[in-house]
């Protein structure tokens, strides 16, 4: 276990040297609302795989790793394999991490995505409809002439710009505004909503290129509330966390005003984020019941544009893939499924071998792209273990 850096505060949790404790520790550095579990929580049946533990993978020298030493380089929090809905693998940096809720970045936005599956089934929502249709207050700004389904896809055409290192400009008043940056005493108010009323049109066409821009997911979010009259963590509560039979509370992050970050702010345990992914990889069933309509799930997971993916900025790394639902789709031969956030958040869908992994980490940068590769290596030689095949 490790104690609290003494020098941690709202201006620098994030970065070098602070993750390993900040990003389980996330409520006591920032507003938060709980994710209440039910009062019956699904186990999981153990059958541990002792090859997993033999799984090497490729570095960047060409030298082989062993699965200790990847952990250890990717900056693992958490290691979870499932197979057949069976818990086969489970490892953890320390024991704080495991009963202590672990924020997940932009798979915040895999896991909102799922709750408007629910929305839609209840007839709450209708992903065809333009956005302010539900949201009137956005008329001014750039999702004016956008659907609820460009918000889905990331192809909204907004100006702003995903700069993780920014020092200054709209992506660090963006993080102010979702209380996750601190800000000048005279501009305490400053929130979410007023933000993304804010930001302006891009040109070019609605539903043309993937662009990745954070707000979208937090607009989806405010989206939810709006249709459903209830607060986002209600409704996670209600929708997903209780009837899939979450083991611990979970909760989100939210701004001056209680506008939740649904683009990066959800923090869950290690293991109810493994029986998400579970509940992806059957189709939305989850603890005796269908949770997720199952043409939601098959929508996030066939549904994506290649073609749209295909102009889009990130399109090299998964060339045959795709996004669908704030779901990455990697178009190979197993139709695997991806959440991935920032400083190296993961959950690994493989409908195929019925494998679902899991990986949480406290890595120093954001973005580390000379690890991607290495880390779906490791996942799909994982799964190779996991699943004999």
């Amino acid at each position: 276990m490790q104690n609290r850096p003494a020098a941690l505060n709202l201006s620098n949790w994030r970065q070098p040297g602070n993750g390993r404790w900040a990003f389980h520790h996330v409520r006591e550095i920032i507003p938060s609302e709980p994710i209440y579990r039910g009062s019956r929580s699904s186990g999981f049946a153990r059958s541990p795989v002792d090859a997993i533990s033999q799984v090497s993978v490729s570095g960047p020298d060409g030298a082989d790793w062993s699965l200790a030493q990847w952990l250890e380089v990717s900056s693992s929090d958490a290691l979870l394999v499932a197979h057949r809905g069976e818990l086969v693998h489970e490892w953890y940096v320390d024991d704080d991490i495991v009963g202590n809720p672990h924020i997940v970045f932009s798979v915040s936005k895999s896991i909102t995505a799922l709750l408007a599956g629910v929305l839609v089934e209840l007839g709450l929502l209708d992903p065809a409809r333009p956005v302010i249709e539900y949201i009137p207050e956005l008329a001014n700004s750039g999702y004016r002439d956008a659907t609820v389904q460009h918000v889905l896809d990331m192809v909204v055409r907004i100006d702003f710009v995903e700069d993780y290192l920014a020092t200054s400009g709209k992506f660090v008043e963006y993080r102010t505004a979702t209380a996750w940056h601190p800000c000048a005493v005279d501009a305490i108010d400053q929130n979410l909503h007023d933000f993304l009323c804010s930001i302006q049109r891009a040109e070019g066409d609605h539903g043309e290129v993937w662009q990745y821009r954070s707000p979208n997911s937090d607009l989806l979010g405010w989206i939810l509330e709006r249709v459903s009259g209830e607060r986002l963590a209600e409704l996670m509560s209600k929708h997903l966390w209780q009837p899939m039979g979450a083991e611990k509370n979970a909760y989100i992050t939210v701004d001056r005003k209680g506008a939740p970050r649904t683009a990066g702010g959800i923090c869950v345990v290690p293991r109810d984020l493994l029986r998400l992914g579970e509940m992806v990889r059957n189709r939305g069933f989850a603890n005796g019941q269908q949770v997720i309509p199952a043409s939601w799930i098959e929508d996030c997971s066939d549904g994506g544009s290649l073609e749209v993916w295909q102009r889009g900025e990130s399109s090299k790394e998964f060339t045959a893939g795709s996004y669908r639902n704030k779901w990455y789709q990697t178009g190979n031969e197993h139709r695997v499924m991806l959440a991935i956030g920032i400083h190296s958040q993961w959950i690994y869908v493989n409908p195929v071998t019925e494998v679902t992994i899991v990986k949480l980490s406290s890595q120093d940068e954001p973005l580390r792209p000379e690890l991607d590769d290495i880390n779906l290596q490791a996942f799909t030689n994982i799964n190779a273990a996991a699943s004999g095949r």
